[in-house]
């Protein structure tokens, strides 16, 4: 079997790598991070809207992964994200943005035309409050009240279809923040050497390759299950979202660790993919709970 990208799929990636440099160099998600009120511009969001990326899951789960890894690797803030959730529940994404409710909490409600809770219902006449949250980069929003709607069909796929999607972006966060750490170390010298070559700081970089291309093999079996074998779907979900989300979050630790002084200051960007990881470790349930389903699926 051939677990590889395809040509097609291979020139969506290198279109989503191209797109998302040029309009969103870390200067630019900073500024959003910080001083815009919604997070995104209307102009960002329609050049989306142009590429098909709210729809691209009718390419195939494979395909919407191959763009969430490259958002997170990007650091991207917009709502497509959100988008994508709440489309695979259910919401009618074909001209609008969405948002889904989990827990209570929903990024990118604020801004969306739909909201979806986790059980694939519309909610409807709900108040939409902000909070603020750990990752600056995501909106984030309270909402209570309002009215539902009957769930979706088949609410099981689409949980699955978020679930893996925000882990692919948790594979680019922790991508990127990896490759800042190996820069930085071929860079930084301490008694006339690259820290590189002390192995504490190797093995650290060895340590976070392994987290990122294992996540990233999670991932794509769980997005090709879901097409292709959707009776193992369920278990290579919880393994991807268990595994990608402690990449998420450890590899942007290690690779601050790897920075050392520099890392911890509010100058530097690595904070935010560190904010980024943490969220998104907790998005749509921990790693400790995705471990108990696995637990569950396989019988232990």
């Amino acid at each position: 079997m051939n677990f590889d990208l395809s040509d097609d799929q291979r020139t969506v990636k290198t279109t989503a790598r191209e797109f998302l440099a040029a309009r969103y160099p870390l200067s630019e998600v900073r500024r959003l991070a910080l001083e815009d009120e919604r997070g995104w511009t209307d102009d960002q969001w329609r050049e989306m809207v142009e590429l098909g990326w709210p729809e691209i899951a009718e390419l195939g789960i494979v395909e919407m992964i191959v763009v969430a890894e490259e958002l997170g690797y990007a650091l991207a803030p917009t709502p497509l994200q959100s988008t994508w959730a709440a489309g695979a529940l259910g919401a009618d994404i074909s001209a609008s943005r969405g948002a889904v409710v989990f827990d209570g909490l929903a990024a990118d409600a604020g801004t969306a035309d739909e909201i979806v809770d986790w059980e694939g219902a519309v909610v409807t006449g709900a108040e939409v409050e902000p909070v603020r949250a750990l990752d600056p980069t995501r909106r984030w929003f309270r909402v209570a009240g309002g009215s539902r709607s009957d769930g979706g069909s088949d609410v099981e796929r689409g949980r699955g279809v978020a679930i893996v999607m925000n882990a692919a972006e948790s594979v680019g966060v922790a991508a990127r923040a990896m490759e800042m750490a190996v820069a930085y170390a071929k860079e930084r010298k301490q008694f006339d050497r690259p820290i590189g070559s002390y192995q504490a700081v190797s093995h650290a970089c060895a340590q976070m390759l392994l987290e990122v291309e294992g996540a990233r093999s999670a991932v794509y079996w769980a997005a090709w299950a879901l097409d292709h074998e959707p009776e193992t779907a369920p278990l290579a979900i919880a393994c991807a979202a268990a595994y990608a989300g402690d990449a998420g979050r450890r590899v942007p630790r290690a690779a601050l660790q790897v920075h050392g002084g520099i890392g911890f200051s509010w100058e530097h960007d690595l904070h935010f993919f560190l904010k980024r990881g943490e969220a998104n470790a907790h998005a749509y349930g921990d790693a400790s709970g995705h471990r108990e389903r696995i637990a569950a699926l396989t019988g232990l």
